[in-house]
């Protein structure tokens, strides 16, 4: 190798460190930033006076770098990291108060609720294990089959990773079209449960549901979680709060008992008829599995039954955040628009079983229409997590608030937390309240450029500057 080729190589490595150091510097450990062009100025609203200005032409390569914000620890590491802190707070700060919520909110009467899907068919699992050695799948002295010959048995001790948990004894006698039906309706037939939640609540009261709706209200945060049968199942946070959310107790006599029997009974109740293949109606139930845990400040952290910790609660929901249905082969993004699809794919046997009979209800009715969106979630259409209005912070109070601590880190403590920035009111700074950004941006791309990519356009953008300043000092 020539001397000048060696300079030319030592150049470009140069320039493409220069890059990524800037762009690793802007997106903070993301794995798959976003890159933008554009700009953006801070402008005095009484004055017009220019405060500050920027530009992704003043960075190194002419790309601004921004976090994917992705809540999958699969795609990104740093994001879903700080989903998942930003997720503890909202959901602790509904039951042990802060963050604009009154402490006052762990006296009301709160519970800690799992609703499971109905069996939709036997299918292999595993059991916590006890006395230190898991249990036997499904051990049955008489060893029966299947119409179809196959065993409704298993022996095996199944540990929690085994990819065999949560695949049918027989996959010709599992129900996969009430499985995919289920999926896709779960939001309504929450949405029903809590229908019947308000008037069983207010029944228990002695109260018209209107009367009741002025006396009292129920918040909750619901956070889904994907079984290995490939079926969602909800964890929820059940609060009893006053007309006025968590700044007011419930005033009608109500305690924690009555809002899990109300909570018992309203699961038994809640229902939904949707539409089958050949004209069919199928009605829709939760599983016979409900468990409650009340929640209550005086609860040991750790434990594994009876009353539950309020953090211990949002620890819990917030692991499941950063999961989705990676486990079962599918990809963690972009669409699937078919069984076979998914299977090219690697998804799971069950995975594409389960796809194959949500295609086949799509054409059976308008309702059924979206769910040729929904293939990559096995046919689920809602959130991750949803919370009702009155519940605690939101995830956009918390992202503010860490914009507004970057901003203005110069005048905190130096052992300030970001999340602090909450118990301070955001509206008496005269900095924020008096100055308008007005900003125009374009998608460039996603991810870090290569090293001859990065080289190519830190060049650019440097050779890009010199033009500019020359035709400045011209002018």
């Amino acid at each position: 190798m020539s001397t000048r080729e060696l300079s030319h190589t030592e150049l470009v490595f140069q320039l493409a460190s220069l890059s990524r150091s800037r762009a690793g510097e802007q997106a903070r450990g993301c794995v798959n930033p976003i890159r933008l062009t554009g700009s953006s100025t801070t402008i005095h609203a009484a004055t017009g006076e220019v405060v500050r200005s920027y530009s992704s032409d003043d960075e190194p390569d002419g790309h601004t770098y921004v976090r994917c914000g992705n809540r999958r620890a699969a795609v990104c590491p740093s994001c879903s990291r700080e989903y998942k802190g930003d997720a503890w707070h909202l959901l602790s700060c509904g039951l042990a108060g802060g963050k604009t919520v009154p402490e006052t909110v762990a006296q009301h009467p709160a519970t800690f609720a799992t609703f499971t899907a109905p069996s939709f068919g036997a299918v292999h699992r595993h059991t916590r294990p006890l006395n230190g050695r898991t249990a036997p799948c499904r051990a049955r002295r008489d060893k029966p089959r299947c119409p179809h010959g196959r065993p409704l048995s298993c022996v095996r001790r199944h540990d929690a990773d085994d990819p065999q948990v949560g695949q049918p004894l027989c996959f010709q006698c599992y129900d996969y079209t009430a499985h995919a039906a289920w999926q896709w309706w779960a939001p309504q037939l929450w949405r029903y449960f809590t229908m019947a939640l308000r008037r069983r609540l207010a029944r228990t009261a002695g109260l018209t549901l209107r009367a009741f709706a002025e006396a009292a209200k129920v918040s909750y945060t619901r956070v889904v979680e994907f079984q290995a049968r490939g079926v969602v199942h909800f964890h929820v946070v059940i609060r009893l709060d006053g007309p006025d959310g968590p700044a007011t107790p419930p005033g009608l006599g109500l305690t924690v008992g009555d809002l899990e029997d109300a909570v018992r009974h309203a699961a038994t109740h809640a229902h939904k008829d949707v539409p089958l293949p050949g004209g069919q109606t199928l009605r829709l139930r939760w599983g016979r599995q409900l468990d409650l845990r009340t929640i209550t400040p005086g609860a040991g952290r750790d434990n594994q039954a009876g009353p539950a910790h309020p953090h211990q609660v949002a620890a819990y929901l917030a692991k499941y955040l950063t999961k989705s249905t990676e486990d079962f082969g599918l990809p963690v993004a972009g669409k699937l628009y078919s069984a076979g699809h998914a299977a090219k794919h690697g998804a799971t046997p069950h995975a594409v079983r389960l796809i194959k009979a949500a295609q086949q209800l799509v054409p059976i009715h308008d309702d059924y229409t979206r769910l040729k969106d929904r293939y990559a979630t096995l046919g689920y259409r809602g959130h991750p997590i949803t919370k009702s209005r009155a519940y605690s912070v939101t995830f956009g109070a918390l992202r503010s608030a860490r914009r507004h601590w970057r901003q203005r880190r110069a005048q905190l403590p130096a052992n300030a937390d970001v999340r602090d920035v909450l118990d301070v009111d955001q509206a008496d700074d005269s900095a924020a309240a008096t100055t308008v950004v007005v900003g125009s941006w374009r998608y460039a791309g996603r991810g870090y450029l290569d090293t001859a990519t990065a080289a190519n356009a830190t060049r650019s953008a440097n050779l890009a500057r010199i033009r500019r300043a020359e035709e400045a000092s011209q002018a």
